[in-house]
Parts: C-alpha cells; sequence; structure tokens
C-alpha cells in the first residue's frame, strides 16, 4: 500500500468489488447526470458493465491491472483500471502491444489532489511492464476536463469510439500515447 497525503493507493481484493463498483456507479452519475440517459439505459448500462460481478472478475485477472484509492475513513473515493485493450487499432499497432486505460474515475472530494496524476503514471509504468508499447483510452468528446488531463499525459486524439449507454450513443474519442 502506499500513502499519498490523506490517501492510500493498493490493489483491490475480491472483497472490495461492491464498494469499487458503488464508487464507479457513482463517480459516472455524478459526471454525466446531464446527459440525461433514460432510466432502464443508465440502469442497465451500470448493472452491466460496472457492476460488482464484473470487477470482481476483473480483480481476479491477470491481464488487468487495478488501484483503488481509499480516504482516512477507508472509503473508496478513486481509482484506475487497465486492461486489454478493445478499441479501435491505428499506425500499425498491434494488439499485443497496446494496453487500455479503460477507467481512471475520482469522487470529488479527490479531485485537485495530484490523485489522478499519481495514478496515471502507475497506468503507464504497469502498461510497460506489460510490454506496450501504446496506451489507449476512450474519452467522451464533451469531457473537457479528462481530455486536458489526459493531453497533459500526452495523449492525442486518433479517432472516435461510439460509446453504448443502453440504446444512446455517446460520441467517444480514441486517444493514444506511444509508451
Amino acid at each position: 500500500m502506499t500513502m499519498v497525503a490523506d490517501f492510500s493507493v493498493a490493489e483491490p481484493v475480491l472483497a472490495d468489488a461492491e464498494a469499487l463498483s458503488a464508487m464507479a456507479q457513482a463517480s459516472f452519475c455524478d459526471t454525466f447526470a446531464y446527459r440525461n440517459y433514460p432510466a432502464d439505459d443508465l440502469a442497465g448500462f451500470l448493472a452491466t458493465a460496472m457492476g460488482p460481478e464484473r470487477y470482481a472478475a476483473q480483480i481476479a485477472d491477470p491481464a488487468y491491472g487495478l488501484r483503488i484509492v481509499r480516504n482516512l475513513s477507508n472509503e473508496i473515493i478513486g481509482f484506475i483500471k487497465m486492461g486489454p485493450n478493445d478499441l479501435p487499432l491505428v499506425d500499425g499497432d498491434q494488439n499485443d502491444a497496446v494496453r487500455e486505460l479503460h477507467q481512471l474515475y475520482l469522487l470529488p472530494a479527490a479531485k485537485g489532489t495530484g490523485m489522478a496524476d499519481f495514478l496515471m503514471n502507475w497506468g503507464v509504468e504497469w502498461a510497460r511492464a506489460e510490454g506496450a508499447r501504446s496506451l489507449y483510452l476512450s474519452v467522451y468528446f464533451e469531457n473537457i476536463r479528462a481530455q486536458k488531463f489526459y493531453a497533459r499525459h500526452g495523449f492525442v486524439e486518433i479517432g472516435k469510439n461510439p460509446f453504448w449507454v443502453g440504446q444512446t450513443c455517446d460520441d467517444d474519442r480514441v486517444w493514444r500515447r506511444p509508451l
């Protein structure tokens, strides 16, 4: 476990899956509340894409690398999830040499603390250790704060990736960073 200011960072265990799911869902809903997804679409998306079973499976899968951030009350307030690439490739990249930053989520209490930079640096090192030569991610085109953060970390937009929340298709953009 690593301590950063008033936070601890650790690899999650299976017992963390429920709390990680709840935190991820809260962060997604907070960030994208203005999108006004139909209730059934959002509920289905959260249950499948961010359900505790999915996080438990990824925590147990050695192809994924995760780190969680806890506050002094031991609550999960952020995380990063790295893993195999699911996004469209460009410029001759081969999937075996690409990893994806699947999620980097922080609750409001952790934003502006430097925790996102800490997690990003960990994720880049994880991808390098996995033999990746490129790191990909997908970000919603209106999420300007995230885009500025990714640009500061060497990512550039390279294409589009439709992102489905139920029957709603969001305009996500694929970003890439050479390693």
